[in-house]
């Protein structure tokens, strides 16, 4: 008999080689917001082509290669509960990083400020967060940190250098989060995938996907009052039918997002700490293209397996946002970025409560266009877009991170 096709869970288990033959899937159960459809997974058939000897004459068709690709869709739930004390990473987030490449705690616990400026508020740790990465910083409404997402340079002397100064000095007692942070990673010599095997369950046909690698992620609901939401899409070496059991027991999670409100957009050029909000900036989004090429070749798991391994290439990422135009002048400042030589570090702030914060911050963003005045739900407004590059700290992936995608 034939159920619901809205009644539908994954569930998925990093592989320790490409494509194994393995069916066990206990790891994580992430929370979908959109059922997966099946029907992108492959088994080719081709036409044999055979010469005959009558008209419409021929034989059996050909079974081709195995393959296809499945999209899930999540919510950006930020960590799904506070980052004080001393966090872990959560499941969702460990998933999340095989898309991205690399996943990460900025700090294996939170810290208190106890004075300092805005661009380098003293610490209680004379260490603790990670060179290259980033936090919370205090809580809604302080008028300094206000739980806005920053960059942060170096921790060393009690002194957290932050990328991004503070709205002001901060309060002695300010809590500064550590966020899980996914980034992309830069080396030359570090672009091997791990493949990663899930299991597509429903009331009906269930799906083994093998050697799974990511092909594209979309980030989406980054507007004011919108609902944050992330999908990637999967490429699949081979999969087979399954049988497990459905409802699955495997764990979850029920964490919700928060709405994009109360956070910001800080624009400064490359070099300046000083903060520089674009308080009227009413649209801002970011095209990931996710560079991963798969390997074809032989050894394959399956009889009918051709991709046998992927390798990430280098994305490319493009960040976009509108602003009210400015009052009668003839040097506004977008068009200004845009004839501008110089680079610009991008640092926003989305969701801003506790345990469903996001955030994203680009080091070195190259402005690709001259913004002009436009029409825009009959206001006019100008919108600007960058690309953004490695930065110029060479120390590891995390200070070169061209991107930052921070949950808290």
């Amino acid at each position: 008999m034939s159920n619901p096709g809205a009644l539908h869970t994954i569930e998925y288990e990093a592989e320790s080689s490409w494509a194994e033959d393995i069916g066990t899937y206990s790891t994580f159960r992430p929370r979908l917001v959109a059922p997966i459809d099946a029907s992108g997974l492959t088994h080719e058939k081709l036409e044999p082509g055979a010469v005959f000897q009558r008209r419409q004459e021929g034989s059996g068709y050909i079974l081709g290669k195995i393959g296809g690709q499945f999209t899930m869709k999540l919510d950006l739930a930020g960590h799904g509960s506070t980052t004080a004390g001393s966090p872990s990473l959560a499941a969702h987030e460990t998933l999340l990083g095989l898309a991205f490449g690399n996943v990460a705690l900025s700090a294996t616990a939170s810290d208190t400020a106890t004075g300092g400026t805005a661009s380098v508020p003293t610490m209680t740790g004379a260490t603790g967060f990670n060179a290259g990465s980033a936090c919370f910083f205090g809580a809604l409404g302080d008028a300094d940190g206000d739980a806005q997402f920053h960059g942060i340079t170096t921790h060393a002397s009690n002194n957290l250098t932050l990328l991004n100064a503070l709205r002001a000095a901060p309060a002695a007692g300010a809590v500064v989060y550590p966020a899980a942070l996914l980034y992309p990673s830069a080396s030359p010599t570090t672009g091997a995938v791990t493949g990663t095997r899930f299991r597509l369950l429903s009331a009906n046909l269930q799906y083994e996907c093998h050697g799974c690698w990511p092909m594209s992620i979309t980030i989406s609901g980054t507007n004011p009052g919108e609902r944050p939401q992330i999908e990637v899409t999967w490429g699949v070496s081979w999969w087979e039918y399954s049988s497990g059991t459905f409802p699955s027991t495997v764990s979850s999670d029920t964490f919700n997002p928060a709405v994009i409100a109360a956070g910001s957009l800080h624009v400064q050029t490359v070099g300046t700490v000083t903060r520089n909000e674009r308080t009227s900036c009413r649209a801002f989004g970011v095209t990931y293209g996710l560079g991963i090429e798969p390997l074809m070749g032989n050894g394959g798991v399956n009889a009918y397996q051709t991709v046998v391994g992927a390798v990430r290439t280098g994305d490319t990422i493009d960040v976009t946002w509108t602003e009210d135009a400015d009052t009668v002048t003839t040097t506004p400042i977008l068009p200004g970025y845009g004839t501008a030589t110089d680079r610009k570090v991008v640092c926003w702030t989305g969701s801003t409560a506790a345990g469903s914060r996001i955030g994203m911050l680009m080091r070195s963003v190259c402005i690709t266009n001259v913004a002009t005045q436009k029409i825009d739900g009959n206001i006019n407004r100008l919108t600007i877009t960058g690309r953004a590059y490695n930065g110029a700290t060479t120390t590891n992936d995390l200070t070169l991170s061209a991107f930052v995608l921070g949950l808290g």
